[in-house]
C-alpha cells in the first residue's frame, strides 16, 4: 500500500474546473438572493425542489444504466454518504410544517460537510472525472451530483431558509450522522464495500495505523476501533460544517436581498 498523499487533494484538472465552477455557483446563489431572497418561503423553496428532483432523476438514470449495461456492483448501492441527499432533499423540501423546518438544518449542514470534503479533497471525492465530463456518463454523474450538493449549500445560505442556531444545528447533524453510521458501517463491513471509508482508509497514515492495530489486537477489535475513529471524524466534520454554515450565513446576511417583499405584498403572497 502506498504511503504517499498524492491523489488525495488537488490535481490540475480540479484546479481548472472545480475552482471556476465554485465561483460561478456562489455568484449564482447571490444572484438568486437578489432576485427572490426576500420573497415568501414557498417561492424561495422552488430552487431546492428543482435540485431535489434533478438529483433523484440523475441517480435513477445511473442505476438503470449500471443495471442494463451489466456494470452494476455492490459499489452502485446508494449507501455512500452523498447518497443521503437522495432522501434528504426531497423530504426536506417537499414536506410541510414543523417537520420540514426541523429537517432543514441537518440537510444544510450535511451539504456543508460534502462541500468541505469536495473542496478540500476533490481527488478523493471524484478524482479527475471532469476530464470525461462530456464523454462518459459516470464522470458526468459524479461531477454533476457533487456540484449540485455544493450549489444546494450555497443557495441555502443565500436564500436564508433557516435561522442558524449553532447548538441545535449541531445536535441535528450529529443525530443524522449517527443514524447514517449505524446503517452504513455494519453494511460496508459485511459486504466489503468501502462506504464512507468504513472498511479501510485512503489516508495512508490512518490506514497504516489500522493495519498495525489488526496485528496487535486482532481483526474484529481493530476494525471496531477503526469504525469508531471514522465516526468521530464524521462528527468532527459535522461540527466544522456547522460553524462554517453559521459564519457564511452571518456574512451573507450583510448583503440585502432584492425588493421582492414589496412585490409579494402587491400580489397578495
Amino acid at each position: 500500500m502506498s504511503t504517499s498523499l498524492d491523489g488525495l487533494f488537488w490535481s490540475e484538472t480540479n484546479l481548472k474546473t472545480l475552482i471556476p465552477a465554485t465561483i460561478v455557483m456562489a455568484a449564482f446563489a447571490l444572484l438568486l438572493r437578489k432576485l427572490i431572497g426576500a420573497k415568501s418561503d414557498r417561492v424561495r423553496n422552488v430552487p431546492f425542489r428543482i435540485l431535489a428532483v434533478a438529483l433523484v432523476v440523475l441517480e435513477l438514470v445511473k442505476q438503470w444504466r449500471d443495471a442494463s449495461e451489466g456494470a452494476y456492483s455492490l459499489w452502485s448501492i446508494p449507501l455512500h454518504f452523498s447518497s443521503i441527499y437522495l432522501f434528504l432533499f426531497p423530504v426536506t423540501h417537499f414536506s410541510r410544517g414543523a417537520f420540514a423546518l426541523a429537517m432543514r438544518p441537518a440537510t444544510a449542514v450535511a451539504a456543508g460537510m460534502t462541500t468541505i470534503g469536495t473542496l478540500f479533497f476533490p481527488m478523493t471525492v471524484f478524482a479527475n472525472a471532469a476530464d470525461g465530463y462530456f464523454t462518459d456518463f459516470g464522470s458526468f454523474h459524479t461531477i454533476t451530483y457533487h456540484y449540485a450538493i455544493i450549489l444546494y449549500f450555497f443557495l441555502f445560505i443565500a436564500l436564508g431558509l433557516h435561522e442558524p442556531h449553532t447548538r441545535k444545528d449541531a445536535v441535528s447533524i450529529w443525530r443524522l450522522v449517527t443514524i447514517y453510521a449505524l446503517v452504513a458501517a455494519p453494511v460496508a463491513n459485511a459486504i466489503g464495500v468501502n462506504f464512507m471509508s468504513f472498511v479501510y482508509s485512503s489516508f495512508p497514515p490512518l490506514e497504516a495505523a489500522r493495519l498495525i492495530l489488526r496485528e496487535a489486537i486482532g481483526v474484529v477489535p481493530a476494525q471496531i476501533l477503526y469504525v469508531g475513529v471514522m465516526y468521530l471524524g464524521m462528527l468532527g466534520s459535522a461540527t466544522l460544517a456547522t460553524f462554517l454554515y453559521r459564519g457564511l450565513d452571518r456574512l451573507v446576511r450583510r448583503i440585502p436581498p432584492g425588493p421582492a417583499v414589496v412585490q409579494d405584498a402587491r400580489v397578495g403572497a
